[in-house]
């Protein structure tokens, strides 16, 4: 969902969660500032019993002119946008309205309406709203209280930043144009005496797991930001060098984790505490999560059944719903944590090689990548840091290296001599991710200045020749560059694979498990190659400018009515004759239709090659496709001598044979024409696929027993292709390698 989507309405509430925190606030100023910025008249409320007190979120309120207001009753709205909540959640009062949206960063707990926005991977719903706010347009920098605002929201949401995970929040944490008065105001008064009180009682009911030299820390009711606080304060003592502190929210367990220790990251901690209930990371010494409380009862259930204890339950704050006691959670959590510091390998990768007979050899996919060279981006000499989905990494611009980026945004750098030998390059052809989630950039560490590397990006496909010698992981291993006591480590966990990629020590890397596999093969198996039969006009070549003048000189010789460029477009696919039937009046009746179908035949044969031209990209296409051994073909219902013609002028020397329709042969939808190819090309169903941009297409893939991928850069749109039954769309030719 976008935030214009919203301007469809007039009456629009903004509804925070009751007992309103920084993040929901400033997520409902946000929103607020942005529909009025549109000339809406929006109000921000919340409801429930409790009126905001707490001395922080009165001076946010108050220093940033935030217009939010308690109400008991709300009349109808005709739009009601829950923010950092979800409608009937459970955490927020329930108002009717005509039309509900949702911006949430929790997770999905109710069904969620057409108009919703839900990332339950960030760290703050501040983010989700600061990043639709700048996909709009909209100057957040520029007003100094709404990114005030949201920085605090994310701030007190993320342990005073030290549990920030998604790049996103790095984005926000780093550009937000904050009042650092104002912030440092709202710091100094987030601790009350009351939670002084929490606090203290903690300290004495803390639990020393002797083993790992870790405490766990059971805290009362207080703001979440407590925790860290706790944290910190344990880690002071002596015998301590890890520490958990987790208590109880409205929506489940927060928890913060500090760490000491260069075998412990905090953050890594922290998401094998959540992994598979809830979220969780943050940085090297300090991090959190939050584990929703029904995941926590379902994982502590299976824990007692585990171990044959009997669960200790108890009520919520509500007494509506049973949950694990804060004892049965603590169990839990220790639980977690011995599984994470036990059956663990420790490896240095200057003592380490993977010997032929531990390992297997892989080499890369021909899967597009992208490339940029440094020195095109920076200076020589400049510091930069890299940011990926997958964390920050520090670097030096050298000549001669070139940064590539993976198909969902994994980034690495490579000198250039061993970038060419390893890789086709197309200088002129724009690089696009595959389903990336976050768009890695580069930032100028002493300048400030961020680039977007992707802008520049061009494509590059591995050729398949660099061989690397990998290992899959049956133990977990925290793999560290060298035994200096202040390097970090990688963690690989049972399945993911310590990959050597060259014969000299200290080149030994982890890599997830789904990357790996994603850009590895073994080398042993040979790529499968389908061939491919392409449409012509409408997905090879664009050929509307042309059939069109044919068409309206043919009908203008008749003194009939001539077409616009969108008839014509609506009338093309079934062959050059129905064309025309659709074109003239009263077609094939029309007493004068042969007459101008033969206008049209002569005037398309001398006029066919005026403006078609091939689709952007569609060549580079072609190349690599041929690059790589893929026979390919044409079949168009356009007439034989056309487009043997047309392929002869624009694809010559790339496809192995081109039909169109000639008697005898049955055009498309039937499947004779595609059968006919892939007699010539040798292939069958199983190792062809069909490239087309229209129903037409869809049916003649059906008909044939092949898979089709439909284009939605030709003569229909991404809606009608699905309306008729098409599988797999694409937007790019770049796509269509990712396919075969």
């Amino acid at each position: 969902m976008k935030l214009s989507e919203l301007l469809a309405y007039d009456n629009i509430v903004i509804q925070c969660h009751d007992n309103p925190d920084a993040d929901t606030i400033a997520c409902g100023f946000g929103v607020y500032l942005y529909l009025k910025s549109k000339g809406k008249e929006p109000r921000l409320i919340y409801g429930g019993q409790n009126v905001i007190r707490k001395t922080n979120l009165v001076m946010l309120i108050r220093d940033l002119k935030i217009p939010i207001e308690h109400v008991d009753y709300l009349h109808k709205p005709e739009l009601l946008v829950m923010v950092d909540c979800q409608y009937h959640s459970g955490n927020s009062a329930v108002f009717e309205a005509e039309h509900i949206a949702v911006i949430d960063h929790h997770r999905i707990c109710t069904e969620l309406p057409e108009l919703s926005e839900v990332r339950s991977n960030l760290g703050a719903c501040s983010t989700l709203v600061w990043n639709m706010l700048k996909i709009e347009g909209f100057d957040v920098r520029g007003n100094r209280e709404l990114s005030t605002a949201l920085y605090y929201g994310l701030y007190t949401d993320t342990g005073s930043l030290t549990e920030i995970v998604h790049p996103l929040d790095r984005d926000l944490r780093d550009e937000a144009n904050f009042d650092p008065a104002i912030m440092r105001k709202l710091r100094n008064a987030n601790l009350s005496l009351e939670e002084l009180e929490v606090a203290g009682a903690a300290l004495l009911h803390t639990d020393y797991v002797e083993e790992f030299r870790a405490a766990i820390v059971k805290v009362g009711q207080c703001d979440p930001n407590i925790l860290g606080l706790i944290s910190d304060l344990v880690l002071e003592v002596d015998a301590i060098d890890i520490c958990v502190a987790f208590n109880l929210q409205p929506e489940g367990v927060k928890f913060s984790v500090r760490s000491c220790v260069k075998e412990v990251k905090a953050s890594e901690l922290a998401a094998e505490l959540c992994k598979g209930i809830g979220s969780g990371g943050g940085h090297l010494e300090k991090a959190g999560g939050l584990i929703p409380m029904e995941l926590m009862t379902q994982e502590y259930l299976k824990f007692c059944k585990e171990h044959h204890f009997a669960p200790r339950m108890e009520y919520d704050a509500q007494g509506r719903h049973e949950q694990p006691a804060a004892s049965g959670i603590k169990s839990v959590i220790e639980q977690r944590m011995r599984d994470y510091m036990g059956n663990t390998d420790i490896v240095y990768a200057q003592d380490c090689r993977i010997e032929a007979e531990d390992a297997k050899t892989y080499c890369r996919r021909s899967v597009p990548w992208g490339y940029v060279r440094a020195t095109d981006l920076f200076a020589e000499g400049t510091q930069v840091t890299v940011r990926t989905l997958q964390g920050d990494m520090k670097a030096t611009v050298e000549a001669g290296i070139v940064f590539i980026i993976g198909p969902k945004g994994e980034c690495f750098f490579r000198n250039e001599e061993a970038f060419m030998e390893e890789f086709r390059i197309y200088t002129d052809w724009k690089f696009d991710l595959r389903n990336a989630e976050y768009e890695p950039t580069i930032k100028d560490v002493e300048k400030g200045i961020i680039v977007e590397p992707m802008k520049c990006a061009k494509v590059c496909v591995p050729k398949g020749t660099t061989i690397v010698r990998a290992r899959r992981l049956e133990r977990k291993v925290k793999l560290f560059r060298d035994k200096d006591e202040n390097e970090q480590y990688t963690l690989g966990r049972v399945g993911d694979y310590m990959v050597d990629s060259s014969d000299t020590i200290n080149n030994i890397r982890i890599m997830r498990k789904d990357l790996f596999e994603e850009i590895y093969r073994d080398s042993g198996e040979q790529e499968e190659q389908k061939s491919v039969i392409f449409d012509l006009d409408g997905t090879l070549l664009y050929s509307l400018e042309d059939l069109k003048n044919a068409t309206n000189a043919a009908l203008e010789s008749q003194n009939m009515p001539t077409c616009t460029l969108d008839q014509v477009r609506r009338y093309v696919g079934n062959g050059v004759r129905m064309l025309m039937v659709r074109a003239v009046p009263d077609g094939e009746k029309n007493p004068k239709f042969e007459e101008t179908f033969a206008e049209f035949k002569k005037y398309y044969g001398e006029h066919c090659l005026d403006h078609t031209k091939p689709y952007p990209d569609i060549m580079h296409l072609l190349t690599e496709l041929k690059a790589r051994g893929v026979k390919t073909a044409i079949v168009s219902n356009k007439l034989d001598s056309a487009v043997k013609e047309l392929d002869e002028r624009f694809f010559r020397g790339y496809m192995t044979t081109a039909i169109g329709e000639m008697e005898g042969v049955a055009k498309k939808p039937a499947p004779d024409m595609v059968q006919k190819a892939m007699k010539i090309l040798k292939t069958d169903t199983k190792k062809a696929i069909y490239v087309g941009d229209s129903e037409v297409d869809i049916q003649t893939a059906e008909n044939t027993g092949l898979p089709c991928v439909s284009v939605m850069w030709g003569f229909r749109d991404a809606e009608f292709l699905r309306k008729n039954r098409a599988q797999v769309l694409i937007q790019r030719p770049l796509e269509l390698l990712y396919l075969i």
